[in-house]
């Protein structure tokens, strides 16, 4: 504002005037100035200042909206490298338990070597000495396991019987002992002795009531019952399975049997 308390005009508009007022004073010295050719010309000026306000206001859109991208470009990259940092420690984390893995398997490697060194050396004394008591006689409870058990997964289901009955002699009351158990009914169902298999499963639940091979003999014992053609004894074994473990692999392999006619396989 000025001391007389109007706006200055701005600058463009003065000067627009000036000439306006010049043009149309020369013209009317010369006694021929046309009739509303200021207003036109006043007007034309006015509406090019219009459209260089608006210019500017989009000019100065444009700019914020720069300036707009701009930080969101920084706050992104500020985002990312936070986020960058966190996948590198949790790298960092799961390398750090990866080699610990590892040491724990390369430990697990050196003990699976050990025991099977200690089952080679087993087998060799057994086929020298062509009896099986005097073999094992030296073996701790591990040792005497692993022994009977690498017969079974050798497909050696005759010797694989014999070790695990000698080793129940030994140690029934180990925490695998119903698993030997379990093994041995196993063997004579390989060999084709049904009822030595039905016997041997059977044994499972009456001697190891709370082992984990519970289930899985009385559904065997089923299945025997079944390869001797006896189906009322297989339905009954797959019953008792669906019944004490309803939630079970057994429990669902049961009731697959339950739903053919005869309970055969």
């Amino acid at each position: 504002m000025t001391a007389g308390g109007l706006a200055p005009r701005p600058r463009h508009t003065v000067a627009g005037a000036a000439l306006l007022g010049a043009i149309a004073f020369g013209l009317a010295a010369a006694g021929c100035a046309p009739s509303g050719y200021y207003r036109s010309t006043s007007t034309s000026l006015d509406s090019l200042v219009t459209m260089q306000a608006q210019q500017q206001k989009r000019l100065a859109s444009l700019e914020r909206e720069i300036a707009n991208t701009r930080e969101s470009v920084q706050a992104t990259r500020a985002s990312s490298d936070t986020r960058l940092s966190e996948l590198n420690q949790r790298m960092d984390m799961l390398q750090g338990k990866l080699e610990e893995s590892g040491m724990r398997f390369s430990q697990l490697s050196v003990k699976m070597d050990a025991v099977k060194q200690k089952i080679s050396t087993s087998d060799s004394l057994r086929v020298a000495s062509g009896g099986l008591r005097d073999s094992t006689a030296g073996m701790d409870p591990e040792e005497a396991y692993q022994t009977a058990y690498s017969d079974l997964a050798s497909g050696r289901y005759g010797l694989a019987r014999d070790a695990f009955t000698e080793y129940l002699r030994r140690y029934p009351a180990t925490e695998v002992s119903d698993n030997a158990q379990y093994w041995i009914g196993e063997c004579d169902y390989a060999l084709g002795d049904f009822q030595g298999a039905i016997e041997a499963f059977k044994k499972v639940a009456e001697k190891y009531p709370k082992g984990d091979k519970v289930r899985a003999a009385l559904l065997k014992t089923g299945i025997a019952y079944a390869r001797l053609k006896d189906p009322d004894s297989a339905r009954k074994y797959y019953t008792m399975v669906v019944q004490r473990f309803p939630h079970s692999d057994e429990a669902r392999l049961a009731r697959e049997r339950l739903t053919a006619k005869s309970g055969a396989q």
